[in-house]
């Protein structure tokens, strides 16, 4: 991927400029770079540059030790290694600047401004004052996580703080034991200082962990019992029997006719009814019906009701909203709502992709590495919609349009304002501190599936456009063409139209496409994918999740059920894209 001279953000000048300051550690001759280094490691959670700040340390530390050594040499060597390493560490910053406001920004859209605990930004400032303890290059880092330990009963961070103790103890005794020039000091004194440097980045990662558990503690010393439930926390038997067939457990073996459009000419092809042996095994055939080729959407989806985003909407969005009515306890509704609007980003996310070309991933500023590392979060698929609109409003195509309208990177009305607000619920409900007793549950569930309606009848608009599978084709012996055995994967199922559509190409067998209309089809592959999973032997639509483009594998997520599978196709063919 080349890299844009324009900064990557959507944020404002002074933003970029605020969160840039840190490239100055690195102007102070190779002294201070590994603290830049350490503290954009921390805030984008990217370990990677954490081991860059260890790398810039090294040096540093050895003109530390040998500093009063005899050997001059050992303390020129390590000085002028310092030294370099500090020049290449400016050059270093300035070249990852643009990845690291682009994590950071990914990283503060997942948060959506949500603080870490449900006690504010003060509160949370003033219970971190004890990281200042550990600047001291390891003189008093110990007094820091024995403060920790003991305040929110940890048990490891005690051990820490001892630890940092024993290294300080060491050091204050080598002196009076064994002379200030000795090696034996020398080498302690070392030992303090990487301890001290290790100890600041130790503090900063542990620093979320301890205010969320502090405040635990004061719950439970007040009384009031507080309670985590995970986000992904596995469902109980009931909710995965629900799961299963939203709509019909026992779809009779029919099949189906149905009326859609040749592709070549303007004129309506004829559907051949097909063999159920064509479907795939996991998924019962199509039950009886008819059905047009565009289904009739009307502009208020209030007025026609749940029932018809459960029968016209593509399939990863139809099953989960379906799924939500068959819910009746508040806090599985709730857990299955949030788990619905990540699907709503995803596929919008992955068709907003899908619509790019290749060359247009510069433009929106997206790097296929960044979002995927580590997991993709709910802010990060936001940040891909946000970014392919600024390229998509340029398209002269509905689809493109209807995405920009979306306007998804407004917070203060609109469908951009639902989404920040089902961000911060879901963090909420993900680091436990979401609603506890069962009315705030209630409540809490209510206003989730209100803004979750809302943005689904904001994309009203995915409706006219059909999911098609592409499970075989024929060569046309009369035309220049090819005869596509497609399922129509339009509505919850399990039943889907089963069609045979007149096109001028072969298309891979399995692939999902999006029928723009006009005769134009979509290839949703890599971002949207078909497999028969595993564990549940269902036929079920992925997402990807992560990606590690080290390994070759790229790790995906079914809007369905929420299963994961790993596709070493996929990261292939993300790969390509770079």
């Amino acid at each position: 991927m080349q890299r844009s001279t324009e900064l990557p953000t959507s944020k404002g000048a002074s933003w970029k400029l605020l969160h840039s300051l840190w490239i100055g550690w690195t102007f102070t001759l190779g002294f201070f770079s590994w603290l830049a280094f350490a503290y954009i490691g921390i805030r984008a959670r990217h370990s990677r540059w954490t081991l860059w700040a260890i790398l810039y340390a090294i040096p540093l530390v050895m003109f530390a030790i040998f500093s009063g050594a005899p050997q001059i040499w050992i303390t020129d060597t390590a000085l002028t290694i310092t030294v370099i390493l500090g020049v290449l560490s400016v050059i270093h910053a300035f070249w990852i600047r643009k990845e690291y406001l682009l994590r950071l920004e990914m990283r503060q859209n997942q948060i959506s401004s949500v603080s870490v605990t449900s006690r504010g930004k003060k509160w949370e400032w003033r219970h971190s004052l004890w990281m200042l303890w550990t600047l001291t290059f390891g003189l008093s880092s110990w007094i820091a996580f024995l403060y920790i330990g003991i305040r929110a009963g940890r048990v490891r961070w005690i051990l820490w703080g001892v630890l940092y103790f024993a290294v300080f103890l060491l050091f204050a005794v080598s002196e009076p034991i064994f002379g200030q020039q000795s090696e034996i000091t020398e080498a302690l004194t070392g030992l303090l200082i990487v301890s001290g440097i290790a100890s600041i980045v130790h503090a900063f990662s542990v620093r979320s962990d301890y205010l969320m558990g502090f405040e635990n503690r004061l719950g439970e010393e007040s009384g009031a019992e507080r309670i985590s439930y995970p986000l992904e926390a596995k469902q109980t038997t009931q909710s995965e029997n629900l799961s299963a067939e939203p709509r019909s457990k026992h779809p009779e073996n029919l099949e189906e006719t149905v009326t859609t459009t040749n592709l070549k000419e303007d004129r309506p092809a004829e559907i051949r009814t097909t063999s159920p042996h064509t479907d795939a095994a996991s998924t019962p055939p199509a039950r009886k019906a008819t059905r047009s080729e565009s289904p009739q959407i009307t502009e208020n989806l209030t007025a026609s009701g749940s029932s018809s985003i459960s029968e016209t909407y593509p399939l990863p969005l139809a099953y989960s909203w379906s799924l939500l009515a068959s819910l009746w306890d508040p806090r599985d509704r709730y857990r299955e709502q949030l788990r619905h609007a990540e699907n709503m980003l995803a596929f919008l996310g992955s068709i907003s992709l899908a619509l790019l070309e290749k060359h247009e991933y510069t433009e929106a500023d997206i790097d296929p590495k960044i979002p995927w590392q580590g997991g993709i979060s709910f802010g990060g698929w936001k940040l891909i919609i946000q970014r392919s609109a600024k390229v998509l409003r340029q398209k002269n195509h509905s689809l493109a349009s209807a995405i920009f309208k979306l306007n998804i990177g407004s917070e203060k009305k609109g469908f951009g304002a639902d989404i920040a607000r089902l961000i911060s619920m879901r963090n909420d409900y993900h680091h436990g501190r979401g609603p506890l007793i069962e009315e705030d549950i209630v409540n809490a569930s209510n206003e989730a599936q209100e803004r979750v309606q809302r943005c689904m009848e904001a994309m009203s608009f995915l409706a006219q456009y059909p999911v098609r599978l592409i499970q075989d084709f024929d060569v046309d012996r009369h035309n220049d063409g090819f005869s596509l055995k497609c399922l129509r994967l339009m509505g919850d199922g399990p039943g889907f139209s089963q069609e045979k559509v007149d096109f001028p190409r072969a298309l891979p067998r399995g692939d999902l496409v999006l029928d723009m209309g006009n005769g134009e089809w979509l290839s949703l592959y890599p971002f949207v994918v078909v497999s028969n999973c595993p564990r549940c032997r269902y036929r079920e639509t992925y997402f990807i999740d992560r990606w590690n483009d080290r390994k070759g594998i790229a790790a995906m997520k079914s809007f369905e059920r929420g299963h994961p599978e790993d596709r070493k196709d996929v990261s292939t063919s993300l790969a390509r894209l770079i």
